[in-house]
C-alpha cells in the first residue's frame, strides 16, 4: 500500500464511488462504522462490507468530505478527514475524523473509523447525575437494537419490507399463525449453517409476546454470527391487539382480529 494508493480510496469516498471503493477491499475485509451500536457497526467480508460502505455515505449525504494527512507504516496506516454541515439553524459545523488501516498488500484488510461531532455540551445535567449524551445513547441503543409491530406492519402494507422477519418460536406455532411473509427461524435451530442460507439483509426476530424471550434469544444468535438484527417488541400479542393480519392455519384479515379469541384477554 501506498499513500497515493489510499488517497485514492479517499477521493472514491468522497465521490460516492461505492464500484470504485470495493476495488480497493479485499474479500475477507472487515469494516467498522464510526456510528451505529457496538459503537459503530461491524460489517465482515465483500457482500456485508459494501452495503456497510452504502449505508455510511447514505448517512453522510449532503455534507461536504475533505481530505487530511495519510500515514503508513508496513501494513498498517492512518488517514485523516472531515465533514462540513450545515445545520437546520443555519450554523455550520465540523465533523472530524480518521480511519485505521490493516493493509494486505495494496488492499484494504480492516477499516477501523472513527469521528468527532463538534457540539455544545450542555452546562446543566439532570437530577439524577446522568450526562446527557449517556441517556441519548441509551434511547439511541434501543431504538437501534428494537423495532414494534406498527413499525413492521408500515413497511409491509407499504411494500417496503428490506428486511427478513423470522419468527423464533417453534415450528408448530408458526404453522398454526405468524406475520406475513415471516420465515419459521427457531432460536434453537440457529447456526452458522442456517443462516449462511438466508439473503443478505437485516433480520428482524419476534416471538409470542412480552413473556417470551425467544425473540431476544434468537436476535443474541443472529447477532453472534455477524448478522444486523432487531428485536420487535411486544412480539406476536401486539400484533395481534393493534389489528394486524397473520398467516397460517389460522389466519386473522386486517382489523377482524381479536385479542380474546386468542386468549390474550380474559
Amino acid at each position: 500500500m501506498t499513500p497515493e494508493q489510499l488517497d485514492r480510496f479517499s477521493a472514491a469516498w468522497t465521490a460516492g464511488d461505492l464500484d470504485r471503493l470495493m476495488d480497493f477491499i479485499t474479500d475477507d475485509c472487515v469494516y467498522q462504522a464510526s456510528a451505529g451500536p457496538e459503537p459503530g457497526t461491524t460489517y465482515r467480508g465483500r457482500a456485508e462490507v459494501r452495503r456497510g460502505f452504502a449505508e455510511m455515505l447514505r448517512y453522510d449525504s449532503g455534507r461536504e468530505r475533505h481530505g487530511g494527512r495519510t500515514v503508513i507504516h508496513g501494513d498498517f496506516g492512518v488517514a485523516e478527514w472531515s465533514f462540513t454541515e450545515i445545520g437546520a439553524d443555519g450554523v455550520s459545523r465540523d465533523i472530524r475524523g480518521c480511519d485505521i488501516f490493516e493493509f494486505a498488500g495494496d488492499r484494504i484488510r480492516r477499516k477501523d473509523a472513527f469521528r468527532k461531532v463538534f457540539h455544545t455540551v450542555a452546562e446543566q445535567q439532570p437530577s439524577d447525575g446522568t450526562p446527557p449524551t449517556d441517556r441519548e445513547r441509551f434511547f439511541a441503543d434501543k431504538l437501534a437494537y428494537e423495532t414494534d409491530p406498527a413499525d413492521v406492519w408500515a413497511a409491509i402494507s407499504a411494500d417496503k419490507v428490506d428486511f427478513i422477519i423470522a419468527d423464533c418460536r417453534p415450528a408448530g406455532n408458526y404453522n398454526k399463525a405468524h406475520l406475513p411473509g415471516a420465515i419459521s427461524l427457531p432460536w434453537r435451530e440457529i447456526s452458522r449453517e442456517r443462516v449462511h442460507e438466508l439473503p443478505d439483509l437485516p433480520i428482524v426476530t419476534y416471538c409470542w409476546g412480552p413473556s417470551c424471550n425467544a425473540a431476544t434469544k434468537g436476535a443474541q444468535r443472529l447477532a453472534a454470527l455477524g448478522r444486523q438484527v432487531r428485536e420487535m417488541i411486544g412480539g406476536l400479542e401486539y400484533w395481534i391487539r393493534e389489528g394486524n393480519p397473520t398467516e397460517g392455519r389460522r389466519p386473522i384479515r386486517h382489523g377482524e382480529g381479536k385479542p380474546a379469541d386468542w386468549g390474550l384477554v380474559i
